[in-house]
């Protein structure tokens, strides 16, 4: 629904309820988002909300940042991975609930001639406000240099990457909202491929743990992509961020040897 992939929740859950390595948390999260952003990408794509021209030049830096984020895992302990999530919870927290951050409401709207001299931009259409967006893309070099930084926190930390390209494509490219969230699934799905590929070789991956979680990740991607059309989320934006808000706090009395 948010375009995010899913890790943050996936992560804490194994390792805070299943008590699961976060090395092997990790990369079994990897291989779930997989799934679920490509079931959400190829409904985000059938219905327009996906810029693939955008998602294919940002994964120019996305991917060498994912190869890099999966072998720097291997160089730190678990509870320095953990304090780190629980850090991008917070984050991600703040993201959730700053209506300043992520806005409600797609706002950008430029003519056609604009469009068609920009080899970007492209245009969808909300269901929820019956019209159609035509946008450009702005600031290129800074969205590459925020994707670059997503691909290793992405196969760091089994996140996917979206809490990153989301804001960044929303707010300095000035992508409308859904179409940012389309966008990023499509990328999440290239992103988490590679890093899930290194945990692989690495034998942090096991099919009795990846198997549930892709049963699981596979029916939410399809509610999800259903809503994500339809409503703004706003309130839902901000319960979850108390949520995550939560889950960090967890994280890091883990981190500390509390729980």
């Amino acid at each position: 629904m948010l375009g995010v992939g899913g890790g943050f929740l996936i992560v804490p859950m194994l390792t805070l309820v299943l008590h699961l390595p976060i090395h092997i948390a990790i990369a079994s999260s990897l291989v779930s988002i997989v799934a679920t952003s490509c079931i959400a990408a190829s409904v985000y794509a059938k219905n327009k909300l996906t810029n693939i021209k955008l998602g294919l030049l940002l994964e120019t830096a996305t991917t060498p940042g994912a190869i890099i984020g999966a072998f720097a895992a291997a160089l730190f302990t678990s509870s320095v991975l953990i304090i780190l999530f629980g850090v991008m919870l917070l984050y991600l927290a703040y993201t959730m609930v700053s209506q300043q951050l992520i806005p409600t409401k797609d706002n950008i709207d430029i003519d056609n001639a604009a469009q068609a001299a920009d080899q970007l931009a492209s245009c969808y259409y909300d269901q929820n406000l019956g019209k159609v967006f035509t946008y450009k893309v702005n600031h290129i070099p800074l969205g590459l240099g925020a994707s670059f930084f997503a691909g290793i926190l992405s196969s760091l930390l089994g996140i996917g990457g979206g809490i990153v390209k989301v804001p960044v494509m929303n707010l300095v490219m000035r992508v409308p909202m859904k179409a940012a969230i389309g966008t990023s699934s499509f990328m999440v799905a290239i992103t988490t491929t590679v890093g899930a590929i290194v945990y692989y070789f690495r034998g942090y991956i096991y099919p009795n743990i990846v198997a549930p979680l892709i049963i699981g990740v596979c029916l939410g991607a399809i509610l999800g992509t259903g809503l994500a059309q339809r409503a703004t989320g706003a309130v839902l934006r901000r319960v979850f961020g108390l949520l995550l808000f939560a889950t960090s706090i967890l994280m890091f009395l883990k981190a500390a040897n509390i729980l």
